[in-house]
C-alpha cells in the first residue's frame, strides 16, 4: 500500500466527515463493541455485525432513535429502507424480477452514451473528471428509470438531477433534522417526486422503464415512488461516489495496468475497492428484545450502530486489512458486507456491481498509462467521495 493511495483516502473520509471519521476511528480503537452513553451500542466487529443484520426479527430498521422516521418524511412508507417484517418481504418480493441480475442489461442502457463519451475523450488524449462522468451516468440512469426524457442539455439535466439527489441524501444522518433542513429537503423532494409522477402517470414512459414496471406490478404511486427514492438515493448515488474512489486506488498502488492483462480480475478488484473505500460508512439498528450476541449483552430498545468503515477493517475477517489489494479474496462470511446482509440485503446489488464493472472494464482496456493529474475531495457529504478526480490517458 502505497503513502498516496492511504494519504488520499485518509484525506476523502475526513474532508467528508471530519468529526465523525476521527470518532469513528477511536471508537475502532478502543473497544470493537463499544457502549456510548446517549447514543448507542457503537459495533466495529464484523462477526457482531452479520449477527445483527441477519438477525431481522431482534434488530429492527424502526424504533426510536432510528432513521426512519426521517425516510418516511422524505420518500414516503415504502422505502424499504423504513420496513421490517413482513411487509418489507412482501414489497421485497413483488421487485424480485425488476431487480434481477438479467435485467440489469436493460436498466443500465443510459450508461452506454458518457461511457462511450468518456473513452472517446480519453482516447482523444483530453484530460477528463471521471467523477463528473459518473455523476452523467448516474443522472441517466436515473431519468431512464423514472420514464422520463431530460429537456435541453442531457447532461446538466443529469448533473443537476444527481445534485438534488445528493441534498436529500445529506439529510439522511444520525442528526434530527431541523425546521430549516427539513424544509429544504422537502422543497428537493418534492422536485423529485414531480419527475416520478410524471414518469408513473404518464402514458409515454417507456414499457420496460423501471417507473412503468412498477405500474404494470399493480404499485401503488406511494410505493413507487418510495421504491424509486431509495434504489436513486441508496444505490446510483453511492455507486457514482465508489467508481472513481476505486480508480484512483488502483491507479495509486499501480495494480490499474494488471487488469488489462487479467481482466477477469475486475469482480476481484470491485469488490476489494468496495471494501476498501466502504461507501456507506455506517448503518443503525434498534434491539426490539434482550439479546445477545457473540457474548455481548444488547437492551431492548439500543441503538446499535454498525461502523462499516470498521468493519471492513475487521483483521480477524479481511488479513492486512489495511492494504489494498486488488486481487484480494474475500471471506464468505464477510463478502460484500458493506452492502448489509440478512433481509435487507441491498436490493441493486447486481445493479451496482453490473455498472462498476462497465466502467472499469472500459477503462482498463484502453491503451496508453493511466494517471492522475488532479483531484479534490467532497467536503460535507454523507457519501465520502472525490468532488473530482482528472485522469488522462498518456500514449
Amino acid at each position: 500500500m502505497t503513502f498516496a493511495a492511504s494519504w488520499h483516502e485518509r484525506r476523502v473520509n475526513f474532508a467528508a466527515h471530519p468529526v465523525g471519521w476521527p470518532l469513528a476511528l477511536l471508537a475502532r480503537r478502543l473497544s470493537p463493541v463499544l457502549n456510548v452513553p446517549g447514543f448507542g451500542l457503537v459495533v466495529s466487529d464484523a462477526e457482531v455485525a452479520h449477527d445483527v443484520l441477519v438477525n431481522d426479527d431482534i434488530f429492527t430498521k424502526n424504533g426510536r432513535g432510528s432513521l426512519s422516521a426521517t425516510i418516511t418524511e422524505f420518500l414516503g412508507p415504502s422505502a424499504l429502507s423504513n420496513m421490517d417484517g413482513e411487509a418489507h418481504a412482501r414489497l421485497r418480493s413483488k421487485l424480485a424480477d425488476i431487480v434481477a441480475p438479467s435485467q440489469a442489461g436493460e436498466l443500465l442502457r443510459g450508461c452506454v452514451g458518457p461511457l462511450d463519451a468518456l473513452q472517446q475523450a480519453l482516447e482523444r488524449g483530453d484530460e477528463v473528471d471521471l467523477v463528473s462522468a459518473m455523476r452523467w451516468m448516474s443522472g441517466r440512469i436515473t431519468f431512464d428509470m423514472l420514464g422520463v426524457t431530460p429537456d435541453g442539455d442531457e447532461r446538466a439535466a443529469c448533473l443537476a438531477l444527481v445534485a438534488l439527489g445528493e441534498r436529500i441524501a445529506s439529510g439522511l444522518d444520525f442528526r434530527t433534522p431541523s425546521p430549516a433542513r427539513l424544509a429544504a429537503a422537502r422543497a428537493d423532494c418534492d422536485q423529485l417526486v414531480a419527475y416520478a409522477r410524471h414518469g408513473y402517470a404518464s402514458a409515454d414512459a417507456p414499457p420496460r422503464s423501471f417507473v412503468r414496471r412498477l405500474r404494470d406490478l399493480g404499485f401503488s404511486f406511494d410505493e413507487a415512488r418510495g421504491v424509486l427514492g431509495l434504489v436513486f438515493l441508496a444505490g446510483t448515488l453511492t455507486t457514482a461516489a465508489a467508481l472513481p474512489r476505486i480508480v484512483a486506488l488502483l491507479i495509486d498502488t499501480r495494480q490499474f495496468s494488471a487488469l488489462r492483462d487479467d481482466p477477469a480480475g475486475i469482480p476481484l478488484a470491485i469488490a476489494e475497492g468496495l471494501r476498501f473505500t466502504t461507501p456507506v460508512p455506517a448503518t443503525m439498528r434498534i434491539a426490539q428484545r434482550d439479546a445477545t450476541v457473540r457474548g455481548h449483552h444488547i437492551r431492548a430498545g439500543t441503538r446499535v450502530v454498525l461502523m462499516t468503515c470498521n468493519l471492513t477493517r475487521d483483521g480477524r475477517m479481511f488479513p492486512d486489512a489495511f492494504t489494498f489489494s486488488a486481487m484480494r479474496t474475500q471471506p464468505a462470511r464477510a463478502r460484500n458486507l458493506w452492502y448489509g446482509a440478512g433481509p435487507h440485503f441491498c436490493l441493486g446489488f447486481a445493479i451496482a456491481q453490473r455498472q462498476l464493472h462497465m466502467v472499469l472494464e472500459r477503462l482498463v482496456a484502453l491503451h496508453g498509462t493511466m494517471r492522475v493529474v488532479g483531484r479534490a475531495p467532497a467536503r460535507g457529504v454523507i457519501v465520502p467521495a472525490y468532488r473530482h478526480l482528472r485522469l488522462r490517458l498518456d500514449p
